[in-house]
């Protein structure tokens, strides 16, 4: 109990602010610190900071949104030099550079766009196709909509069509085919990998300490049932960040395991001060990893029945991925926030703004995930 008091700031009022946990004021100093250092144009020391806060607080969204504002400052000169390179003539190592960059920084739309120009202007660039699968794969990892694993192994085999000494795109295949759990298939592309570029010591290493041993001509997988059920589990078999190169695609879904005994404590902490009465974190395939509060199988059968929802319609209307979601009625107000690999909701009183439910979301989260290294004090 002494490290859960430290953690949420049982039985002492916060400095400042009588609802303001402990956890709260510590991670509220750090992203103040990190903007203020931002507002200066002190780029450099605010990314460090940014750096150093997410360590302790690894879902935290203000933090990464430091660390992505400088991204795009810095990169926003270079992007202007690439776009007017390619309005100004044929250029595809210019077409290449513009499309990871805005790969790296998060811009999917954007880098799909200079992709499709790209093949426009170059449609026998093996490539070509193979950076606009790149931005497909991109696209499948941020939020597993089968449609665009799809598009990625059609431009990819079209690229292998176009040269079949396309490393980097049975490098990609191996990739997807690995993530969804095709492992049969992965090794047939490494393999080949392999025997066209024996040098590449990394996808050995990977081949060798990964892949189960005889992976070859024998066993079915049934792609399709592989994509269906990652989607609609929003969860992969196999970690893509195992993959060599695979974590670039990756990081928006980390988050680390959650503990249910400091998503409990932190429940009862924020959750108090916040005036939230029920909060659930729902992981993959709608499976209730932390549930706080009264009435707690109700609550998570509904909140994982809005998840459901709210996945399914932006699969299937092209909205994308959720970020914030609100439900309002008799109930009171009820907010889902993704965070990393899973789902948080909570329910309040209407009363309660949804800015401040989110806050509260993301704190507990936080603090669920935190260093529990002293929880048996």
């Amino acid at each position: 109990m002494k490290f859960l008091k430290r953690l949420f700031g049982f039985g002492r009022k916060a400095h400042g602010s009588e609802d303001a946990p402990q956890l709260a004021r510590e991670l509220e100093a750090t992203v103040a610190e990190a903007e203020r250092l931002v507002a200066a144009g002190r780029f450099e020391e605010a990314t460090q900071a940014a750096e150093n806060g997410l360590r302790r607080f690894p879902t935290a969204v203000r933090l990464r949104a430091v660390i992505q504002y400088v991204r795009r400052v810095g990169a926003n000169k270079r992007l202007a030099q690439l776009k007017k390179t390619i309005d100004e003539r044929k250029d595809e190592r210019a077409y290449r550079e513009l499309i990871s960059l805005h790969i790296d920084l998060g811009n999917r739309d954007q880098a799909l766009e200079v992709a499709q120009r790209f093949i426009g202007e170059f449609p026998d660039s093996a490539e070509a196709h193979i950076d606009v699968g790149e931005v497909y794969l991109a696209r499948y990892f941020a939020e597993l909509f089968a449609r665009d694993a799809r598009s990625a192994f059609e431009s990819l085999e079209r690229a292998l069509e176009l040269e079949e000494r396309a490393l980097r795109a049975r490098v990609l295949m191996g990739f997807l085919y690995w993530s969804i759990g095709a492992t049969r298939h992965a090794g047939i592309e490494i393999a080949e990998v392999l025997r066209l570029d024996p040098a590449n010591a990394r996808l050995q290493e990977f081949r060798d300490q990964t892949l189960p041993k005889g992976t070859g001509d024998d066993g079915e997988e049934d792609l399709e049932v592989l994509l269906d059920s990652a989607e609609d589990n929003q969860e992969l078999p196999n970690d893509p960040a195992a993959y060599p190169g695979g974590r670039r695609f990756v990081a928006e879904r980390q988050g680390g395991a959650l503990s249910p005994k400091l998503f409990a404590a932190a429940a009862a902490g924020i959750g108090r001060r916040l005036r939230i009465e029920q909060l659930a974190a729902i992981g993959g395939g709608g499976r209730p990893l932390a549930v706080a509060g009264e009435k707690k199988e109700e609550f998570v059968r509904l909140a994982c029945r809005i998840d459901a929802a709210a996945r399914r319609a932006g699969r299937h209307m092209n909205f994308g991925t959720m970020r914030r979601l609100m439900v309002e009625g008799k109930f009171g107000r009820l907010v889902l926030v993704p965070a990393g690999n899973c789902t948080v909701a909570a329910r309040a009183p209407r009363t309660v703004a949804t800015e401040r439910i989110a806050e509260g979301l993301e704190m507990v989260v936080t603090a669920s995930r935190a260093d529990g290294s002293g929880e048996e004090e």
